[in-house]
């Protein structure tokens, strides 16, 4: 009897025991999800409606808060990342904008396209480029006769530039359908391509003025200059007194 007793008094000493650590326990995610939801920021929406592939403007976005969640980072958080941006989608006034309706705008011609020049083992870049700078397109193809070398393209124009994570950055240039077609086919045809970065540094020719060199007047032949003419007629002197 005693020790059924005994054993029933450790058993819910146990259980006590227990249920406080799991209250704790429960207690401790509560508090930390009541202070997650405590946080909050500042995210992008729709302040009046905006239509697909149009700029978007300060004055088109308002700033509202939101909790601090996991889907945040989904949402545009600084006006930076909206800089010369258009929208894919149309947006409602009090949408929300995220990263994946959003994208930057590329000034081009009507009738050119971009095309993606990533690097790779056949695609290499000799020189480091940015947007705005202008490169040529070198093509390496084998065919029967052997291996041709050409310029396929000349300065074009690089529009984009993307630095990844992992690998290489991706280069996009404008070009016209007939070339986008060109490199895009040399691309998946050609043993290598060379992207070389066009110097267009232009160095202002420097006027060159003519040396000015002193001119020692020379003594003529005839003429002995006046210092030999005296020490002549001293050594005369001297000789005609002896």
């Amino acid at each position: 009897m005693i020790d059924a007793k005994r054993k029933a008094f450790i058993f819910l000493t146990l259980a006590f025991i227990l249920a406080v650590v799991a209250a704790g326990f429960i207690i401790n995610q509560i508090q930390m999800a009541q202070d997650s939801l405590g946080e909050t920021v500042k995210v992008a929406a729709a302040d009046t409606d905006i239509q697909s592939y149009t700029s978007i403007n300060e004055s088109d976005i308002e700033w509202v808060e939101m909790p601090m969640t996991a889907q945040v980072d989904s949402f545009i958080k600084k006006s930076d990342d909206m800089k010369d941006s258009i929208t894919i989608v149309n947006l409602k006034e009090g949408d929300l904008v995220t990263k994946s309706v959003v994208r930057k705008k590329i000034d081009i011609p009507a009738d050119h396209r971009v095309v993606w020049l990533n690097p790779s083992e056949n695609v290499l870049v000799d020189q480091g480029v940015a947007e705005g700078d202008l490169v040529d397109v070198i093509s390496v193809l084998k065919n029967k006769e052997g291996v041709t070398t050409e310029r396929l393209l000349q300065n074009i124009k690089v529009v984009q530039f993307e630095e990844k994570k992992e690998g290489p950055p991706a280069i996009k240039v404008s070009l016209s359908v007939t070339d986008a077609e060109k490199l895009i086919y040399t691309q998946n045809a050609a043993k290598q391509i060379r992207v070389l970065r066009v110097n267009q540094v232009t160095k202002s020719s420097e006027s060159k003025k003519p040396e000015q060199k002193s001119e020692e007047p020379k003594e003529s032949e005839g003429n002995p200059p006046k210092q030999k003419d005296k020490e002549k007629k001293s050594e005369d002197a001297q000789k005609n007194n002896q």
